[in-house]
């Protein structure tokens, strides 16, 4: 479990303990994705279920990708869909620290809810009853990330392409497409009326708005939004083997659809298209950051496209034999180079090195130092494992801690509920919303003077340097022993207990 999946196992915690959102656990994402964690942790409360979680979607994903294609496709095509999914998906393919930055993420359930969606508008004989059940998908998808609105795009799309009953009309379409956005707008409303009855709407408006266009925003300094949609599908092509298929496909396509625009296979091409386009959409709007769990929606389009646009050409081996070959040459010098971002050499690595740790033959310290190993790294598993193990041997369950950093994992192992809703730093780092009552380093203070947490540790390493010299955010220590009031509550009632390479730890008086 990284820092964002520990992040939303403790917000999800205290929404099962009944905490109103954001009341006991400040987070950017909308609750949609507290209320998953909640709910997972309820059923396996163990820090595998992240990846447990994640491997159960990517299999349900890659059954839908053969339904689609059985449906409006091939069976052919869905499976070969699911196969690409299944492989160049895989986060231990690409990924660094087996992939665990990038499993259960915000995307990973986006992506499952927008494909069993596309699989129900892709019946046949569709009914009220699925147009209701996409609606309250795109919905539900709009609450892990608001972002997640661009796949009304491919759901408009489809429900042209896809008339119902196969007999297109105005009439027909306009029906459908209010029966999807009652449904969506149902699922967006109540929720927000709920929250605004236990006085979270201040608190939703402020991190899911505010806080995101904010640091969605900073990072489009010096490159124009248009300019990024256009370069990151290339820089990406030329690292992930999956984008490059699903690039080659949606070129394809789309020569396909302009050479016989109003053929079958051209228009349901058009619906992938539009899944891929409304996926680069949404990683868009997350921002410049490259961050890798921002691509992860797109893996199930882009296997999609993959399968629609090269499967003619695979079809045509007797033909043109050389086209197979040379999508099969270029499939293994993607899938063997080497390097951090190579395929088959880091699966089969990190595929060992999980094997060795379940079968025991790697100790549980031994293996958890391959999670962020680097200096720089923010999250280092080994440490945030000894820190909650010393927490948990050393304080009661009545008594609160302090993690003032990125490793809330340190609470969710401890089972240690933090001194402040603010469980993790950066938003007291960049003194977020600081005018506003329980906001900004004053708050936390306040919080920390009422509550006084038996242990507070200080991360060294998270969001900027130490270096005046560098631009940027202080890292999490240097921030707290800067803050007069901070530090001067900290220094008097607490005593340094030691350091570690990534946390000070200090101890009540």
């Amino acid at each position: 479990m990284a820092g964002d999946q520990g992040l939303y196992a403790y917000a999800g915690q205290q929404l099962a303990e009944g905490h109103a959102p954001y009341a006991a656990a400040w987070d950017q994402k909308p609750p949609g994705i507290h209320l998953i964690y909640a709910v997972l942790w309820t059923i396996w409360p163990h820090e595998s279920v992240v990846a447990g979680a994640d491997m159960v979607a990517a299999g349900l994903i890659a059954i839908l990708l053969v339904v689609i294609g059985r449906r409006r496709f091939t069976e052919r095509m869905g499976l070969g869909a699911a196969a690409v999914f299944l492989f160049f998906a895989n986060p231990s393919v690409v990924q660094r620290m087996s992939g665990i930055l990038v499993r259960g993420q915000c995307e990973t359930f986006i992506a499952l809810a927008i494909t069993l969606a596309l699989a129900l508008v892709a019946a046949e004989r569709r009914a009220t009853r699925h147009l209701l059940a996409v609606g309250v998908l795109l919905g539900c998808a709009f609450w892990l990330k608001y972002n997640a609105a661009t796949y009304a795009l491919l759901i408009v799309v489809a429900l042209a392409m896809w008339p119902r009953d196969g007999e297109p009309s105005w009439r027909s379409f306009l029906r459908d497409v209010g029966w999807v956005a009652g449904a969506g707008a149902l699922t967006v409303v109540v929720p927000v009326a709920a929250m605004a009855a236990v006085g979270a709407w201040q608190d939703l408006y402020l991190a899911t708005i505010t806080y995101n266009l904010d640091y969605s925003g900073e990072t489009f300094e010096g490159i124009s939004p248009l300019g990024y949609l256009f370069t990151f599908p290339i820089e990406r092509s030329a690292n992930d083997a999956l984008w490059l298929l699903g690039g080659l496909g949606a070129m394809i396509a789309l020569v396909n659809w302009l050479r016989a625009p109003r053929s079958t296979t051209a228009l349901c091409s058009l619906v992938i298209l539009s899944w891929v386009a409304a996926a680069c959409l949404s990683i868009l709007i997350n921002g410049a950051r490259d961050l890798p769990q921002y691509f992860v929606q797109a893996a199930p389009a882009l296997a999609m496209m993959a399968a629609v646009g090269l499967a003619p050409l695979v079809a045509r081996r007797r033909s043109a034999p050389w086209l197979p070959i040379a999508i099969m040459v270029l499939l293994v010098v993607m899938a063997l180079r080497p390097g951090e971002m190579g395929h088959l050499p880091k699966l089969i690595d990190n595929t060992r090195d999980d094997w060795n740790a379940l079968v025991g033959r790697t100790d549980r310290h031994t293996y958890l130092g391959r999670f962020g190993g680097r200096q720089q790294d923010k999250f280092k598993a080994r440490e945030v494992d000894a820190l909650a193990k010393a927490i948990k041997a050393t304080t009661s369950p009545a008594e609160p801690v302090y993690v003032f950093g990125f490793s809330p994992g340190v609470l969710v192992k401890s089972e240690r509920r933090s001194a402040s809703r603010f469980h993790w730093s950066r938003p007291v780092v960049i003194e977020f919303a600081a005018g506003t009552p329980g906001y900004g380093s004053a708050a936390v203070l306040a919080d920390l003077e009422r509550e006084a947490p038996s242990i507070v540790a200080l991360q060294k390493q998270d969001w900027g340097h130490d270096d005046p010299a560098l631009a940027g955010e202080p890292n999490s220590v240097t921030f707290f022993h800067q803050h007069a009031g901070l530090n001067a509550w900290l220094t008097s009632r607490y005593v340094l207990e030691r350091e570690t390479p990534l946390f000070e730890v200090w101890r009540r008086r």
